[in-house]
């Protein structure tokens, strides 16, 4: 249950923090916070100090209910990628909408990709789906949604 709808929730209940900073010439995963079945897995490095991650969403997809929330920020001179392994998937919805909210800060002198796979929508899907980005003066950023 939640304030603003007293009847229960029904779906998966998600949400991932994530923060990156500059330590010498790498850029870390400073801070990974989850609840639910959203996180990503274990950093790695094929261009270097560049951190790469891949967020993971263990059901396979999102239905009816489904509530995923992602914040994820950059410190001043850090560079990171975030990518999924597949593509994200929206399924025919049983009368509820689901929901995914992206939430990215990116410092003064950092850069942040936003890459995921493509996202599929089923026929029947019911779903919203938003994306913020605040760039400090001089950040960098590239990304995509691809539906």
């Amino acid at each position: 249950m939640n304030s603003i709808n007293p009847k229960p929730l029904s779906g998966w209940q998600a949400d991932l923090k994530l923060g990156f900073e500059l330590r010498g010439e790498k850029t870390v995963l400073a801070e990974r916070q989850h609840v639910g079945p959203l996180t990503v897995q274990r950093p790695f490095y094929p261009e270097g100090g560049v951190c790469h991650v891949y967020l993971i969403h263990p059901p396979g997809g999102v239905v009816g209910g489904d509530q995923l929330s992602i914040s994820a920020s950059t410190a001043t001179g850090s560079h990171a990628l975030i990518t999924t392994p597949a593509a994200g998937k929206f399924y025919r919805s049983g009368g509820e909408t689901a929901s995914q909210s992206v939430s990215l800060t990116v410092a003064s002198d950092a850069t942040l990709e936003w890459l995921p796979q493509e996202t599929i929508v089923y026929q029947g899907a019911l779903f919203n789906s938003n994306m913020h980005i605040d760039l400090a003066e001089n950040a960098r950023f590239i990304g995509w949604e691809v539906l």
